[in-house]
C-alpha cells in the first residue's frame, strides 16, 4: 500500500471517529475540580462571566482556549461536554500524522511501517480513555510530539528561525499546564545552544523564550483571576517551601514510580524507543532532557500527596507515551535481539518490583489507583477490579512486548498491528468498566440527576469559602453555570451550605451530602 496524504488523512479521520466513540461511552465529567475548572476558564474567555467556583490550583489557559468556541456557539453544559470530547478526539487523532513524520525523519523508515508505528503510538488505551475527561493530557501529548518534531527539524539546519519555532512549541507546553514549565525551559535552552550562530544570537533566543514564559504566566494569572477571583491557590514558591532536602528520598521514590508506570504501560517496546532514540545525535539528548524534566516535576509535585496513585502515577508522564511507543516500533529493526529481550523482559520485571515496593502498603484497591484512573494498558486491574497487582501487570506487559517485538522483528508489521489492535481493544473495554465504577463512586456520580426539575432552580447560591470545591462543581454542572453564584441575590432560590451552617428562616432541606447541604429558600 502506498502511503499518500489521502491515506494518512483517512487514518487520522478513523482515529478521530474511534476517539469520539470511546469518549462518549464514558460518563463524565469525571474529576470535577479539574474538568469544571477548565470549562469555567473557557466560559470566561468566551465572555460569559466568571465562575462561582472557589479559587483553584494553577491551570494553563491553552486548553480552555480550545474549549471557548463551544461557549461562544451557545452550547449548554451537555453540549460543551460533547464538544470537549470531540476536541480531545481531534487532537488525539492529529498525533497520527505528527508521529508518522517523526518516525520518517528520525529513523528513515519506509512509509508503510512508519504509518503503522504512528498508528500504534496513537492507540494506547489511556489515550482513548482520558479523551472522555476534560483534561489537558490529550493536548499535551500532541504538543510534546510537535515540539520534538520541531527539535528534529532544528537539528538538520540549526537556524534561528527554526529555533524560534521550537520556542513557540515550548511556550505552548507551558501555556497548556504550568507543570510543563521545566520541560519547556529545557527545550528553549537546548534550542539556543545548538543554533549555529554567535553567542549573542543564542542569548537573544534564550531571552525571547524567557520573556514569552513571563507573558504566558501573566496571561494565565489574569484569566484565572477573572474566572476564580484568584491567580491560583499555590505557586512554585509555595510548593518549594513545603519540600526541603529531607523529602528528596520521597521525591526520588515517586519519580521511580512514575518511570515504572511508563514502563509497564508501554511494555518494553516503549523503553526501546527511548533507549534507541537517546543514542541519536542531537535529538536523543533533547528527548531525554524533556522526559527527565517531566519525571522530575512528577516526583517533586507528588511528594506529600495522600492518595494511592501518587506512587505509580501515569497522568503526568503519559504524555510522552505515544511518541516513545512509535519510536520504539520504528527502531526495533535497528536493535539486536539480546538487548531487545533485556528491555522487553527485564525492564517490566524491574518496574513491577518498583511498583510493589513504592506503594504505601496494600492500598491499591482504592478508587484513585493508577489503573482505575487512566485505563488498563497492561491489565493490571482487569475489567473493573479495583485491586492492582504489580506482578500481574509486569507479566502481561512482558507477554505483550514479546508478541509485538517478535512480529515486528520478523517484518510482519501488519500482523503486529492486528495483534496490537486486539490488545488495545481489551484494554479499552477494561478501562471503560473501571472508569464507570470510578464515576459511580465519586461526587459526580452522587450528584448526577439530583434535581428532578433543574428549571425550578432560579439561582443556586454556593458558600464557596467553606464547601468542598468538588461538590460545588458537581452541583454547578447539574444546575448550570449561569444559575450558580457565590453571593446571595433576590433571584436566589436554593443554597449550598456547609453541613453545620444555619440556613435562613423558613428554608427547607432538599439534599444532604457528606460535605454540604442544599436548601430551598422558603
Amino acid at each position: 500500500m502506498q502511503v499518500t496524504r489521502r491515506v494518512l488523512g483517512a487514518v487520522t479521520a478513523v482515529w478521530f471517529a474511534i476517539g469520539v466513540a470511546v469518549a462518549t461511552a464514558t460518563p463524565g465529567p469525571l474529576l470535577f475540580a479539574d474538568d469544571v475548572a477548565y470549562l469555567s476558564m473557557a466560559r470566561t474567555l468566551a465572555g460569559d462571566g466568571s465562575s462561582a467556583l472557589p479559587p483553584q490550583p494553577p491551570y494553563g489557559f491553552l486548553y480552555p482556549v480550545l474549549l471557548a468556541p463551544g461557549w461562544m456557539f451557545g452550547l449548554d453544559e451537555a453540549g460543551m461536554l460533547t464538544y470537549a470530547r470531540a476536541a480531545n478526539a481531534a487532537v488525539g487523532a492529529l498525533l497520527v500524522p505528527v508521529l508518522y513524520t517523526i518516525v520518517r525523519k528520525v529513523w528513515s523508515t519506509d512509509r508503510l511501517p512508519a504509518l503503522l508505528a504512528a498508528m500504534g503510538g496513537a492507540a494506547l488505551p489511556a489515550l482513548w480513555l482520558t479523551g472522555s475527561i476534560v483534561w489537558t493530557e490529550r493536548l499535551l501529548a500532541l504538543l510534546v510530539a510537535v515540539t520534538f518534531l520541531l527539535l528534529v527539524r532544528l537539528a538538520t539546519s540549526r537556524t534561528p528561525g527554526r529555533a524560534l519555532q521550537v520556542t513557540v512549541g515550548a511556550v505552548g507546553l507551558f501555556a497548556t499546564h504550568p507543570r510543563m514549565g521545566p520541560t519547556a525551559l529545557i527545550v528553549v535552552v537546548f534550542a539556543a545552544l545548538i543554533t549555529r550562530r554567535s553567542i549573542f544570537v543564542r542569548v537573544g533566543l534564550f531571552g525571547i523564550g524567557v520573556v514569552a514564559f513571563l507573558l504566558t504566566e501573566w496571561a494565565r494569572r489574569a484569566i484565572a483571576d477573572a474566572t476564580f477571583g484568584s491567580s491560583g491557590t499555590y505557586d512554585a514558591g509555595d510548593l518549594a517551601a513545603r519540600r526541603g532536602f529531607g523529602e528528596i528520598p520521597d521525591m526520588a521514590q515517586h519519580a521511580l514510580g512514575t518511570a515504572a508506570y511508563l514502563t509497564l504501560a508501554g511494555t518494553g517496546i516503549l523503553l526501546i524507543g527511548l533507549v534507541m532514540t537517546a543514542r541519536r545525535p542531537v535529538v536523543g539528548p533533547a528527548l531525554l532532557g524533556m522526559l527527565a524534566g517531566t519525571v522530575a516535576v512528577a516526583g517533586w509535585f507528588l511528594t506529600g500527596v495522600g492518595r494511592s496513585d501518587a506512587w505509580l502515577h501515569g497522568r503526568y508522564v503519559e504524555v510522552f507515551a505515544p511518541l516513545l511507543l512509535a519510536l520504539g516500533f520504528a527502531s526495533l529493526k535497528h536493535l539486536s535481539w539480546k538487548p531487545a529481550m533485556g528491555l522487553v523482559v527485564g525492564a517490566p520485571i524491574v518496574a513491577g518490583l518498583i511498583a510493589a515496593w513504592a506503594g504505601p502498603g496494600n492500598n491499591w484497591n482504592t478508587p484513585r489507583s493508577p489503573v482505575m484512573m487512566l485505563g488498563v494498558e497492561v491489565s493490571g486491574a482487569p475489567f473493573g477490579s479495583s485491586f492492582f497487582e504489580p506482578g500481574a501487570a509486569a507479566s502481561v506487559s512482558i507477554v505483550v512486548g514479546l508478541v509485538l517485538w517478535w512480529l515486528w522483528k520478523l517484518g510482519r508489521s501488519a500482523a503486529a498491528t492486528v495483534a496490537l489492535a486486539g490488545m488495545v481493544a481489551l484494554g479499552v473495554a477494561s478501562g471503560l468498566e473501571g472508569l464507570q465504577q470510578l464515576h459511580d463512586g465519586n461526587i459526580s456520580g452522587q450528584t448526577a440527576g439530583v434535581f428532578d426539575d433543574s428549571d425550578a432552580v432560579g439561582e443556586l447560591y454556593v458558600d464557596s469559602a467553606r464547601v468542598s470545591p468538588n461538590l460545588i462543581a458537581a452541583l454547578a454542572w447539574e444546575v448550570g453555570f449561569d444559575r450558580t453564584v457565590d453571593s446571595l441575590t433576590p433571584e436566589s432560590t436554593h443554597l449550598l451550605l456547609p453541613p453545620e451552617a444555619q440556613p435562613p428562616a423558613g428554608s427547607t432541606l432538599l439534599l444532604q451530602f457528606e460535605r454540604g447541604t442544599v436548601w430551598v429558600i422558603g
